[in-house]
């Protein structure tokens, strides 16, 4: 067994009992590879042997399963799907609530679960009565004592993400969602991809201009609601280049967006938001990234503006130096190149790029 494919130490469902509960899974499926998402239980659902180790900080770097389940209560409609792989980053207990933050990694190959509804029921039951048995009689959903899960680790994270959605769309919930995958940012005009900082977030430098790939499916289509996919950003330290919103009138396709950064003068904190679902508010499920960003300044441009502007000044200051006894024409010439270079420094340079 590799190391990819080493057991979840910590297991963290979450549920269908609040929309924003069953958007957290939507979320985790989309999220790109070493981007961050955070789970919260009120610490009645977290097990005491978990409380302990985040108490701890043992937890830090814990390999997770992060999950789905529905009517765990059930004994025939039970629904528990393992969803994807992530790593706890940090983790505390605030106010009685447990916060943990995760940074997914690999995608989980489902390949072993059934399409049929029933048995994925039946399978699920069986799941969680062994997750209530090793945690005293009681039902947890976020726990350190768990069944071992037929789910492995592949390299097409793609054909995953498929798999997952379909067997997820099996149930009430996700039944008329729309599932989105969003790939690493890519450098708009090379193949070279950009990773996350360790603390889940992206940088990019105000010359590295980004594009998204967004992928959808959706196991139903209808011409009601309408369903729109976009791309929201600050507009002033990063906008989108491209067309911000999209119609969707498929059940899957895929798509990009084009990211611009500008840091003028200092770096910037800012975000891009991708969201799939119904213009409207309702009873269906959104799915919707959040990824903050870091737009660094140009250090190149930086040194290029101090450069620029100390050699204007040089040149503007040279007729004074050279007096009267030089020719008109040369301290013409030096001083009209001297302002032309400042005026390039400060108003060129140095004004946002918008």
């Amino acid at each position: 067994m590799n190391s990819q494919d080493e057991r979840p130490q910590v297991l963290l469902l979450s549920s269908n009992l609040r929309r924003r509960y069953s958007e957290d899974i939507l979320t985790a499926l989309a999220l790109p590879r070493g981007a961050t998402i955070q789970f919260r239980y009120e610490a009645k659902y977290v097990a005491p042997s978990l409380q302990q180790k985040v108490a701890g900080g043992s937890i830090i770097g814990a390999r997770a399963l992060l999950g789905f389940i529905a009517d765990a209560d059930s004994p025939t409609n039970a629904f528990l799907l393992p969803v994807r792989i992530a790593e706890v980053v940090a983790a505390e207990c605030v106010a009685e609530v447990f916060l943990f933050r995760l940074r997914v990694t690999d995608h989980v190959d489902l390949d072993d679960y059934s399409l049929s509804r029933p048995e994925i029921n039946a399978e699920s039951r069986r799941a969680i009565d062994k997750i209530i048995e090793g945690n005293a009689g009681a039902y947890f959903p976020a726990v350190l004592k768990f069944p071992a899960l037929p789910i492995r680790t592949g390299e097409d994270p793609a054909q995953l993400w498929i798999s997952v959605a379909r067997r997820l769309a099996l149930h009430p919930t996700f039944e008329n969602s729309y599932f989105m995958r969003v790939d690493q940012p890519v450098h708009l005009t090379s193949a070279t991809s950009f990773a996350f900082e360790p603390d889940g977030r992206l940088s990019l430098s105000d010359q590295q201009p980004a594009r998204l790939p967004v992928s959808f499916y959706s196991q139903r289509y209808a011409e009601t609601p309408k369903i729109t996919l976009t791309c929201d950003t600050d507009g002033s330290f990063l906008r989108v280049s491209s067309d911000p919103s999209h119609d969707v009138a498929l059940r899957y396709d895929s798509t990009e967006f084009w990211l611009q950064p500008d840091a003028a003068s200092f770096d910037a904190l800012t975000h891009v938001t991708i969201r799939l679902g119904p213009q409207e508010a309702g009873n269906t499920s959104v799915a919707a990234i959040r990824l903050p960003v870091i737009i660094k300044h140009s250090r190149i441009r930086l040194f290029s503006r101090v450069a620029i502007s100390a050699l204007g000044a040089i040149l503007v200051a040279t007729p004074a130096i050279l007096g009267p006894t030089s020719s008109l024409a040369l301290r013409i010439l030096l001083a009209v190149t001297g302002s032309a270079a400042l005026s390039t420094a400060t108003i060129v340079m140095g004004r946002p790029r918008s």
